[in-house]
């Protein structure tokens, strides 16, 4: 059993009756054993620990106040392809996806461990503890090798990608994700704390109608969190209404898939579309969503799915700006996520976080702060034991540092979180371990 206390404790984006967001003067109780929370309260009122913890904290000579928040849930990362884009890098989609193939296939299994192994380190440093990762069956990865490897890891959910627009095929993708996954069955259920499933069919472009169907199938059997790119670029529309555009053209043809460069049938939009093949439910998070209408966040609404906002991915690929006051006010959980490094500058939900709020000034900070924490939470299911700092859940969480004459209150920390930068992390805590500290690596 752990002590931290702090100046100010930020519990949760939402208070409830039974227990505060935010508490001033708070101790917080880790049990080390069971990685979870074992109390969350006030230690005001004569507790000469709490107080010598608050006033006798220094970094570099100078006194700081201390805050501790959720850990950050990053909801959609690609870690394979954790390389910055250059000047060089292509901005047009078809180019940029096949410039990606093109470095994947020099990669060997272990330079990818390794990318992977950094994407992670970077991801844990700026305050992210659970992180959403998409995984293809050929290049699958051992958490617990990484995690002996390198203490710096995350908790991860990982989705199987699977992809495969050829209507026929479908039966045969699907024998080979029963066949990968019931190999691995036992080792999942063994790791499940750290380390857990979902699946995702690709995009409406990579992915035929009949294997959409096979999937929506073993997933509800297997009570998988499913995640599928939507509405990420408007050439998506394009294919899917055919008329053409960068993904008909250009993408399909060179990667030798011409004959489907038009969709098996017809429609408005992706959304559209997932919504007539009853992919959309309470268990399926739209990545990007971007390029969506009224009409399509009313059919989200109304099914359940919640979406994954990639703000620095969709401004590399001049995207169209997520409606996301819109969204936020039909009701629609939406997380937050960081996408690829190739398609961003960095790995961290905090920068993640800054862009978000220059992008969406009409937005709140609370909600914003949301996204970052009980609304990737939702996407990766790890609902109720991450995202959150109350008794039963996972010690997961971030110590700040504020300036010493900082007076926050249950209106402005949330502006206070968003004006964090890396330098202000004091520590890291997973399952109630120390993972990463300032001026520790």
């Amino acid at each position: 059993m752990r002590k931290y206390f702090a100046d100010y404790i930020l519990t949760s984006a939402n208070a409830s009756p039974s227990f505060p967001a935010f508490i001033k003067g708070g101790m917080l109780i880790a049990d080390e054993k069971s990685g979870n929370i074992l109390s969350v309260q006030s230690a005001q009122g004569g507790n000469k620990n709490a107080e010598n913890a608050k006033t006798n904290w220094k970094t570099g000579g100078k006194e700081y106040k201390t805050v501790i928040i959720p850990g950050f849930i990053n909801a959609h990362m690609h870690t394979d392809i954790t390389f910055k884009p250059d000047s060089d890098t292509p901005r047009i989609f078809s180019k940029w996806v096949l410039s990606v193939i093109e470095k994947r296939k020099i990669l060997t299994q272990e330079e990818k461990t390794g990318l992977r192994i950094k994407a992670f380190k970077e991801s844990v440093e700026s305050g992210t503890t659970v992180a959403g990762d998409i995984i293809c069956l050929d290049s699958f990865y051992d958490m617990g090798e990484i995690r002996f490897r390198r203490a710096l890891a995350p908790r991860v959910k990982g989705f199987i990608e699977l992809r495969g627009i050829d209507p026929s095929a479908a039966g045969k993708k699907i024998d080979e994700f029963k066949i990968f996954f019931e190999n691995r069955a036992s080792i999942f259920g063994e790791t499940e704390k750290y380390f857990s499933t979902g699946i995702s069919p690709h995009s409406i472009y990579s992915v035929s109608g009949n294997l959409f169907k096979e999937i929506r199938k073993i997933s509800r059997k297997l009570g998988f969190k499913t995640v599928i790119h939507a509405s990420e670029h408007f050439a998506e529309t394009q294919y899917i209404s055919g008329k053409g555009g960068d993904i008909a053209e250009n993408l399909l043809p060179a990667l030798g898939f011409s004959g489907f460069s038009k969709p098996e049938i017809y429609f408005p939009s992706p959304v559209f579309y997932l919504n007539y093949l009853k992919m959309l439910n309470k268990n399926v998070s739209l990545i990007h969503a971007n390029e969506i209408s009224v009409e399509e966040i009313d059919i989200i609404k109304e099914s359940g799915a919640d979406i994954i906002h990639c703000p620095r991915s969709n401004d590399f690929f001049s995207s169209k700006k997520l409606p996301l006051k819109k969204i936020l006010e039909k009701g629609i959980s939406v997380s937050l996520g960081t996408d690829g490094l190739y398609s961003n500058q960095s790995l961290s939900i905090l920068d993640e976080l800054k862009f978000a709020r220059k992008i969406h000034p009409e937005v709140k900070p609370k909600d914003l702060f949301y996204s970052a924490t009980e609304g990737g939470a939702r996407t990766l299911s790890f609902k109720g034991v991450s995202g959150v700092l109350k008794p039963g859940s996972y010690a997961d969480f971030i110590i700040f540092k504020a300036g010493k004459n900082a007076l926050l209150n249950e209106d402005n920390i949330y502006d206070e979180v968003l004006s964090f930068d890396k330098p202000d992390i004091l520590s890291v805590v997973i399952g109630g371990e120390t993972v990463y500290a300032q001026n520790c690596r």
